[in-house]
């Protein structure tokens, strides 16, 4: 049983917010072996049969499904994970907070220094060689870059002013070529953050077939000898949340908008979440009498909090939980027009207030989605934002 926490998940929207409600038989008439494991409760003092389904035949299908949505092949290891920068909270908390607002691109990805290496160092110029492995999904167009250099003052008793240089190194078997990237002069009074784009040089490393690929940073000192002020650098340290770091933006090209009301409707459909064989299609047979509660539970939205920690995925950094909603409630004859019934539901509500024996009752199910920001770690332990993931969130309910 623990071993199946972490494949939960990708099920909450099927299972909790579809199946919470659902006793639903299926519409095509069919019964599969799982239905015959399906167990019901015949208590007629009670208005609806207890209903023990197995999910694991398909359990370890929707966990693929949801991870192949997030451009995952496996969950994250614990021990690939690098603390996100703050840039990416930064990053996740604008966008969440400020509806109105809209990022250019819909996914982010931060990218740590792998290694550094000082090729000169003196109180009027510094050079700094950047080390990056970078790994962005060949679906996705890049449509800006990133370099973030933390700058500190090494002396603070005066201001310095600097010219900070970015240049792509490319490497060949001729040596090494220099492609000049952003160029930015800075009067500095204290620590802070710089950043440059990069655009250029990372659109020709994921042409590239090379696994690493070097930025140079190079920092002139001006205005007046290095024994007047103080002398400026980039921090390298591996000891703190200062190292220079690459934000991607990019794009999913697929256009892959799934259908997720139409994903549950067939998971209605399907034959999973009823037994078929207790239905009874002889019209001869008066309909069975069952006591109606005396409360009625039409069906409606609930609240549904989901914490990700606590079904194992611990590798979505934000948010931590949220309000997910389900559709809950019973769809009786009449149906109002406030739970869009179908054509077919309409239909089928009728013919089980008629004769509860011959069919179910439409499903309380979802008929609007929206999306939510999260900010996760992806298969190699780098945080990814993605701007709108859809299908996370119930908007309206109806019976289908």
């Amino acid at each position: 049983m623990a071993a199946t926490l972490n494949y939960i998940l990708p099920l909450w929207m099927i299972v909790l917010v579809f199946v919470g409600s659902a006793r639903c038989k299926p519409v095509n008439g069919k019964t599969s072996g799982v239905q015959k494991q399906l167990q019901t409760s015949e208590d007629e003092s009670t208005m609806e049969e207890d209903i023990h389904i197995d999910l694991n035949p398909f359990l370890e299908n929707m966990k693929q499904e949801f991870l192949r949505s997030l451009n995952l092949s496996r969950v994250p290891h614990e021990h690939n994970k690098a603390d996100p920068p703050q840039f990416m909270l930064e990053l996740y908390n604008r966008y969440t907070t400020d509806k109105s607002s809209m990022p250019q691109s819909n996914i982010a990805r931060s990218f740590n220094v792998e290694d550094t290496i000082m090729s000169k160092g003196t109180d009027s110029e510094k050079q700094h060689l950047l080390l990056f492995n970078i790994s962005i999904p060949s679906h996705e167009e890049i449509t800006m870059a990133e370099l973030r250099l933390y700058t500190f003052l090494e002396n603070d008793t005066n201001d310095v002013q600097a010219r900070i240089k970015v240049y792509d190194v490319e490497n060949n078997k001729d040596g090494s070529t220099l492609h000049f990237l952003a160029s930015k002069e800075v009067n500095k009074k204290q620590n802070s953050w710089e950043t440059f784009e990069v655009t250029k040089a990372i659109k020709r490393w994921v042409k590239s077939s090379q696994t690493t690929n070097t930025l140079q940073v190079q920092i002139d000192r001006m205005g007046g000898m290095p024994l007047e002020g103080g002398s400026l650098d980039v921090s390298v340290s591996f000891k703190n949340n200062s190292l220079p770091v690459l934000i991607i933006f990019s794009d999913d090209l697929r256009n892959e908008k799934k259908d997720e009301l139409k994903e549950m409707t067939l998971h209605e459909e399907e034959s999973v979440f009823m037994e078929e064989g207790n239905t009874d299609y002889n019209e001869d047979k008066p309909p069975s009498r069952r006591k109606r509660s005396t409360k009625p539970d039409f069906c409606q939205r609930r609240s549904l909090r989901v914490d990700f920690k606590e079904i194992g995925w611990d590798w979505i950094v934000a948010p931590k939980e949220y309000e997910a909603y389900e559709c809950k409630g019973v769809c009786s004859y009449p149906l109002g027009d406030n739970l869009t019934p179908s054509k077919h539901a309409l239909v089928q509500t009728l013919v089980h207030f008629k004769n509860p024996k011959k069919t179910a009752k439409p499903c309380c199910v979802p008929t609007k989605l929206d999306s939510i920001s999260i900010l996760y770690y992806d298969e190699k332990g780098q945080p990814t934002f993605q701007y709108k993931y859809e299908g996370m969130q119930v908007a309206k309910c109806g019976c289908r």
